[in-house]
């Protein structure tokens, strides 16, 4: 074996235990060097070996044991979509399966771990492959690791023997190594490797880079939503302090808690401009925001929802756009001040300290809307002792979402913590976190009928429960569904492919050409009428599913041949828009990108760039066949000038 390879360890230390058989482990310095050493009966047996005809007449093989653990290497977190040159372990598959799924990528062959390196620090490849064998040096040398196996398709590995001297042996060995218990054990101690060995290598990265360990980091969390709880006993529970603090100790970090559940997140605000504390979380990432703090990779997608007094102007607005003459309320400061800012300029808004100040101008008339994230409403009623007259404006629903983060204020040590933070979420599981933490809402109905739950008869509770029943069913209808178009939304979209985007699917990505010129110089209106319009066509001629994922961005989905695709297309380029009230006519064009069937699953964000990036192809092709007709027809018209 190679030294540090973890799925050999495991697999034959379980043999030996097993079979109480001595084993000695030879470490050999590249993998061509482990096949000679089997050939030749210096060793016996080798693990992580793919099966090949060449490769049969020198060994005896066993069926397959498990997959071999394989990932790309690089500096910057690469991907092999994202990269031009790629370096290889000479005398493995690996650069066949590269040719195969990635024939753009130049090959680089390399032998053992030293030269892998020195390619990557040399800047002559942009990014190794190699198997699990190999993630302890690179981790340890600050280098990034991508998992590959659900990306290229790599072959299962066996155990391989020295030719006609072992075989009943193996035969043995596979079958007990095919036992749920020994696989078992090869999943636990791959995780719990990876994990130790990222652990290392960040704890490392963060002393290398000089961060004073004897140092407190002094975070703030605000008391708001599922985020965070705080509690009599000075605890302080939900999704943003264990993902903080999870992290701190990846990173083997002091992190104190400064804040108590009475501070504004003004007074948090301030404190973080001022660099006064050196964390701060929940907090949107916008880009105004950018300029004053750095952020760590998200950890949630925030949901906003426009609230009002029950009965106050039932299906009045569509968009918050056009709330120019109501009196909106916003916590002072936070993301929802400042996009509404930007979607209502020049409109006076209500500002408050906290939530509690807010909800009571609401109640008390002062002001007759309140913007707020899902989260937050779902807790106030949750929390209410009483049935609040108050609800979600449903027309309106969710019309904003964006990513919530970490964040270090603008300093050297915030420039520091910020990427390292982003590693220690990567290795968290996020999901549980999250599902732990998110507590859906004592919706209205339910509280009603719990209040009269000991007056009621089984009837009627039962008929209660079922009501329930289908209010659950209608409110996760109604968040996955993009209010404007009636389409899916984004979170449909991110639900259904998580686990990424089936080989045989063709994903579309539509994009309205100089959709802004059209709000801003016919109005909102016009706008969300031109984008009812295209979600007509999609649904008339699209087959498969269909999202609008944010603004005038649409992403299609569906099984279809090159016909169905190209008829689809032919239809979707071009709206011929018009509007008999505003005496409007508009031709409409509609840029594509397309990602088609693809032989493998790949991650909805691999495909969606690959669609994107098609678009943006098609858009440099339209725009220079339109610059090549501009100039021709000012050339006619200059010829004709000259002619006269």
């Amino acid at each position: 074996m190679e030294a540090d390879d973890i799925v050999t360890r495991t697999l034959f230390n379980a043999v030996s235990e097993h079979f109480e058989l001595p084993i000695e482990y030879v470490y050999y310095p590249s993998f061509n060097d482990i096949l000679t050493a089997i050939e030749t009966g210096e060793s016996d047996f080798a693990a992580n070996v793919t099966f090949t005809e060449a490769r049969q007449e020198r060994f005896d093989f066993s069926s397959p044991t498990n997959i071999e653990y394989t990932y790309l290497y690089s500096s910057n977190g690469a991907t092999l979509s994202s990269i031009t040159t790629v370096g290889v372990p000479h005398g493995t598959i690996y650069g066949d399966l590269i040719v195969k799924n990635y024939p753009e990528l130049k090959l680089i062959e390399y032998s053992g771990h030293l030269e892998a390196r020195q390619l990557l620090e040399q800047g002559k490849v942009e990014g190794v492959v190699d198997a699990i064998n190999q993630l302890k040096p690179m981790l340890l040398a600050g280098f990034d690791a991508k998992l590959l196996n659900h990306q290229i398709s790599i072959k299962p590995v066996s155990l391989i023997a020295t030719k006609g001297l072992h075989s009943e042996q193996l035969r043995q060995f596979e079958q007990y190594i095919h036992t749920a218990k020994v696989q078992k054990a090869l999943r636990e101690s791959v995780e719990d490797y990876q994990f130790e060995l990222r652990q290392s290598a960040l704890r490392e990265m963060v002393t290398r880079a000089g961060i004073d360990r004897n140092q407190p980091l002094r975070v703030k969390i605000e008391h708001t939503g599922q985020y965070a709880t705080y509690h009599d006993n000075g605890s302080v529970t939900g999704v943003t302090p264990e993902v903080i603090f999870s992290a701190c100790q990846i990173l083997l970090l002091d992190c104190q808690l400064v804040s108590h559940s009475n501070e504004t997140w003004e007074s948090m605000y301030d404190d973080f401009l001022s660099q006064r504390i050196d964390v701060l979380s929940p907090i949107a990432i916008s880009e105004p925001r950018k300029s004053i703090a750095h952020f760590s990779l998200p950890y949630y997608t925030s949901t906003g929802v426009v609230i009002k007094r029950e009965g106050y102007k039932d299906n009045v607005y569509s968009s918050v756009s056009e709330m120019i003459v109501e009196k909106i309320g916003v916590v002072r400061d936070d993301i929802y001040h400042e996009v509404l800012e930007e979607m209502l300029p020049q409109k006076r808004l209500y500002t408050y300290n906290n939530d509690s100040e807010r909800l009571k101008a609401l109640l008390s008339r002062e002001i007759d809307y309140l913007v707020t994230t899902r989260s937050s409403f779902n807790k106030i009623l949750r929390e209410s002792e009483n049935v609040l007259p108050i609800v979600e404006d449903k027309l309106i629903g969710e019309f904003y979402s964006n990513d919530i983060a970490i964040g270090f204020p603008k300093t050297a040590l915030g420039s520091s913590l910020a990427p390292l933070f982003s590693q220690a979420i990567t290795m968290l599981d996020l999901e549980r976190i999250v599902n732990n933490h998110y507590i859906l809402p004592d919706w209205r109905a339910t509280l009603q009928s719990e209040q009269k739950l000991a007056r009621l008869s089984l009837s009627i509770i039962i008929l209660v429960l079922f009501a329930s029943l289908l209010l659950s069913f209608y409110l996760n209808h109604q968040s996955n569904t993009d209010n404007l178009t009636k389409l899916n939304n984004r979170r449909a979209l991110k639900r259904r492919y998580s686990k990424g985007v089936p080989p045989e699917a063709t994903v579309i990505y539509l994009d309205v050409n100089k959709f802004k010129p059209i709000n801003d110089t016919y109005g909102h209106e016009i706008g969300d009428q031109v984008l009812k319009k295209l979600a007509r066509n999609i649904i008339r001629y699209w087959t498969g599913r269909s999202y609008r994922i944010g603004g005038d961005e649409f992403i299609l989905v569906g099984v279809v041949n090159g016909v169905e695709l190209g008829h689809a297309l032919l239809h979707l380029q071009k709206i011929k828009f018009s509007s008999r009230t505003n005496d409007i006519t508009l031709d409409v064009s509609v840029a594509f990108g397309v990602s088609k069937p693809r032989g493998e699953l790949m991650s909805l964000e691999d495909v969606m760039h690959e669609a994107d990036l098609s678009m943006y192809s098609n858009k440099r092709k339209a725009n220079h066949v339109e610059t090549k007709l501009l100039k021709s027809q000012l050339q006619t018209r200059l010829d004709e000038s000259l002619v006269s």
